[in-house]
């Protein structure tokens, strides 16, 4: 008995040991934060961040279809950049989707995880819909307001014809 506990216990060892380090977020909630507006972190989001990233890791994709119900997130993954975790959220905010989720101010719950496999970084945000904190500066939605340039022509009036139109 004493041997098959000591089995399990290298089996486990091993399998954390290969399974690539998964931290608390890696500063990924900061810069999110910093790149959007602060939200509550949750640990119940957290705890499927960390849960998405492992799956992510583990099928080498990016598959929403996994993505948990009440919940949206925005996943990423990376090699060899001296930032990853910049770099992930630099690519959300590049991405209309990835963007619309994260500056969505009805979403005031977050979790995040990253997983780093050697130079591969995997990571997920997990949101949730909840007010947001009293602290949470929520920039305006840019409103352009552009000069009324709209000037009569004299011109001649168009006619059409079978279809066509030709100037009188």
């Amino acid at each position: 008995m004493r041997y098959v506990l000591l089995g399990v216990l290298i089996a486990v060892v091993l399998l954390l040991a290969t399974a690539g380090q998964v931290r608390a977020d890696g500063g990924l909630t900061a810069t999110v934060a910093g790149a959007y507006f602060a939200r509550y972190e949750d640990a119940t989001l957290h705890d499927i961040a960390h849960q998405r990233v492992a799956e992510s890791r583990a099928c080498r994709c990016m598959d929403h279809g996994l993505m948990r119900p009440g919940t949206a997130e925005v996943l990423a993954w990376n090699t060899n950049l001296p930032n990853p975790v910049g770099s992930a959220v630099t690519s959300w905010i590049g991405s209309p989707v990835h963007h619309g989720i994260l500056s969505d101010s009805s979403k005031g719950r977050i979790g995040c995880a990253e997983l780093a496999d050697g130079a591969t970084h995997w990571f997920a945000c997990v949101l949730a819909a909840g007010p947001l904190p009293a602290s949470a500066a929520v920039a305006p939605a840019v409103v352009l307001a552009l000069p009324d340039t709209a000037m009569e022509l004299d011109l001649p009036v168009a006619m059409p014809s079978r279809g066509r139109i030709f100037p009188i």
